[in-house]
This record gives C-alpha cells, structure tokens and sequence, in this order.
C-alpha cells in the first residue's frame, strides 16, 4: 500500500520552501536507510512471510513535493502498481518506524533496536540537528511527531550500553507500563527518562502510573548517564513540587509593613574625641 509522508521543518536558516542541498541529501539517505534496515529485520523475524525484494518495495521512498510552509518535504512511501492491502509484516515495518520517530522525539532507544537500525536512527538525528532547530513527521495514520532538534542527541543511539551490576536508583514520574514485557518507564522534570526492564510486582507497581516513584536496580548506563536500570523495584514518594505548594504568598507591602526600619536611639556611641577624628576623616 502507498503511504504519504511529510516531514516538515521549521526555523531553518533559508527561506521558507528551501534546503541546501547537502542537508536535503543527509535526511533523505538517512529516512530511507532506516526505513530499509527496520524492514530488513521485520524480514529475518522467523515465521511465514514475503520476500526481501517485496519489504524493500515496501519501504521505498519517493520525494514527490517540496512546499513552503517552513519548508516541507513530501514522500511517497510504498510500492508501486501493487494491491492496496496492508500485510502483517507491512504494518510490523510501519509500527516500528514510529516506534523509532517517538523514540527520537525522547531522545531514548528502545531495546529492541539492533546495532544496524541504530547507526540509521543516529544518522537522522545528526541530519535534523544539522537542518533546523524544530521538526515534524506525519502521515495520514499517525498523528504529528514534534521533535526539537536541540534536545535529540546522536549519543543515544551510537553508545555503548554498559550494565554496571551497581544498584542505582532514578526519581520521576512514572508514565509508561508494559505488564506483558515487565519494562516500564520514569521521567524526571526535565525530561531525561529510564527505562525499568523486569520490574518486579508489575501489577502492583502499574497502579503507581502518573506518580511519581523511587525505582531501584542494577544500573545501565550509556554516554555517562542512567539510561535503564535492570530486575528494578518501584515504590511511590511524593510529588517534590508539593513542597513549593500551600504555603502563604505574602505581597512586598506586608513584607516591608513587619520588617522593623532604623532605630532612631540605636547606633554606635561615640566620645568628643572620637567624634571629631570622625568628622575629620570624612572631611579628608
């Protein structure tokens, strides 16, 4: 089935409906490259399925249009000439490849990403870097993927992940469970996320979604932060924002009405002498 995509960006350093040249070649090798590579595994998933050849059709892309608006680049994703059908390992391709633009938006990788769709995403990240400080991806089955340039890095998906067998613990709010994989989620306030892989109690823990938690377990780190944390346990804390809450606001004049001015009897007592020398000091 032929699908539309656009990718629209915005806040460029050209005119709207413009792209220099090398930034146009980087993104739309890197598209394609992922696109090819996710629809290469879907291929290699054992079980019954199409051949190679039809994935790769699947996943070609076509640049039919480049509008203004920052600036706008249209594809046409798909094969050509074939029923309109949608095939399991077609749509298997196509949730993956959001999975991936989500997970770019987070700045997070997944853990089902091999090494080889990784090296893909790192290069689409390093293009919309590159391009413009904001981007969008859509088609007409998915909603709009905003993604701010400034905040995605190339490290996530092109470091090491190293298991440091350490208890390590991450605080934020709870906002993703998974109860047949075990492996949910946490965000802190601004905005780095963990992922808790083989939670213990899951069912339990699920009721905590929306809450903020303490989550403890063996540390993976990658690019010199906690990326995931491994056999984790989760346990709610309060909301750290509820301690700036429900205190009193008190106006500046009530602030200047209870502080005490000047004692007109306080100050320093001085001798005849001592007065004098001052009053010559400041006349000097």
């Amino acid at each position: 089935m032929t699908r539309d995509l656009e990718l629209r960006l915005v806040g460029a350093s050209v005119p709207d409906g413009e792209i220099v040249v090398k930034d146009l070649a980087a993104l739309t090798l890197a598209l394609q490259e992922l696109s090819t590579r996710i629809g290469r595994d879907i291929v290699n998933t054992p079980g019954p399925g199409r051949t190679k050849q039809f994935m790769e059709e699947f996943v070609q892309l076509r640049l039919c249009a480049l509008e203004p608006g920052s600036t706008v680049l249209k594809f046409s994703r798909g094969p050509i000439g074939k029923l309109d059908v949608d095939l399991p390992q077609q749509k298997a391709a196509d949730d993956r490849f959001w999975e991936i633009v989500e997970a770019i938006r987070e700045d997070r990788r997944p853990d089902w990403v091999t090494d080889r769709v990784a090296e893909s995403a790192a290069r689409l990240v390093s293009a919309l870097r590159e391009t413009a400080p904001r981007a969008t991806l859509r088609d007409s089955t998915h909603a709009a993927v905003q993604i701010d340039s400034s905040r995605i890095r190339v490290e996530t998906w092109t470091s090491k992940r190293v298991q440091t067998g350490t208890q390590m613990e991450a605080r934020g709010r709870l906002e993703k469970i998974d109860l047949h994989s075990h492996e949910f989620r946490v965000r802190d306030d601004i905005g780095q996320a963990v992922d808790l892989k083989h939670v213990k109690d899951d069912k339990d823990a699920a009721k905590l979604v929306g809450r903020w938690v303490i989550a403890t377990g063996r540390g993976i780190r990658a690019s010199d932060r906690i990326v995931a944390l491994d056999n984790a346990s989760i346990s709610p804390v309060d909301d750290p924002a509820l301690d700036f809450e429900n205190h009193e606001v008190l106006t500046i004049d009530e602030i200047l009405a209870s502080t005490p001015g000047p004692d007109p009897a306080g100050g320093i007592e001085l001798t005849d002498d001592e007065f004098v020398a001052f009053l010559e000091a400041a006349r000097g």
